[in-house]
C-alpha cells in the first residue's frame, strides 16, 4: 500500500472508486465535479454537510467522545482550502470527506497561526462563507460584523 492515508483509501474503497469514475468521467466543470462530490460522498458516508445539520444530542456525543467540537464537511473544506488555496477543488473535497470520514480534523490553530503569526489571540472570530464545495475560511477583523451578508457560519475559537 502506498503511504499516502488518502491514496490508500482511494484504491481499498472500491464503491468509492466507482462514485469517484463516474463523477469524474461526467464531463462537468473541476469545481461541479467537486460539488458533487461534496454532496453525495457525504450522503454515502453518511456525514453532516453543514454545521446546522449537527444536532445539539449529537454535538455533545462528539464533544463527550472526542473531546473536542464536531465539524461539518462545510467547515473542513474552508479550513483545507484556507490552507491550501490553490489546491484543485476536487482534492479539498476529498481530503475535507476523508479527516471527517476518519474524525481527524485539521488543526485550526495551524490556519490561525497563518493569519496571525506567532501571536495567536487567546480569542478570535472565524466565519465562513461559500455554499458546499467552495466553502472559505475567514478571520473576523476587529470591528467587523459576524453577521454580514454572505456569512454561512460563524464561531469564536477560545484558546
Amino acid at each position: 500500500m502506498i503511504e499516502n492515508p488518502i491514496e490508500n483509501w482511494l484504491l481499498s474503497d472500491a464503491r468509492l472508486k466507482e462514485h469517484l469514475e463516474r463523477i469524474s468521467s461526467s464531463g462537468m466543470s473541476e469545481f461541479d465535479q467537486a460539488k458533487t462530490a461534496f454532496y453525495e460522498l457525504s450522503d454515502f458516508y453518511g456525514l453532516k454537510k453543514f454545521p446546522e445539520d449537527i444536532t445539539e444530542e449529537e454535538y455533545e456525543k462528539y464533544l463527550e467522545t472526542e473531546g473536542s467540537e464536531p465539524r461539518s464537511v462545510f467547515e473542513e473544506v474552508g479550513i483545507v482550502r484556507y490552507l491550501e488555496p490553490s489546491e484543485d477543488p476536487r482534492g479539498i473535497v476529498m481530503v475535507a470527506i476523508y479527516n471527517i470520514l476518519n474524525r481527524d480534523p485539521l488543526d485550526i490553530d495551524t490556519c490561525a497561526e497563518m493569519h496571525f503569526g506567532k501571536a495567536i489571540p487567546k480569542s478570535y472570530v472565524i466565519y465562513f462563507t461559500g455554499q458546499d464545495a467552495d466553502a472559505t475560511l475567514n478571520f473576523l477583523k476587529e470591528g467587523e460584523a459576524w453577521h454580514k451578508e454572505g456569512i454561512k457560519y460563524a464561531s469564536k475559537i477560545i484558546r
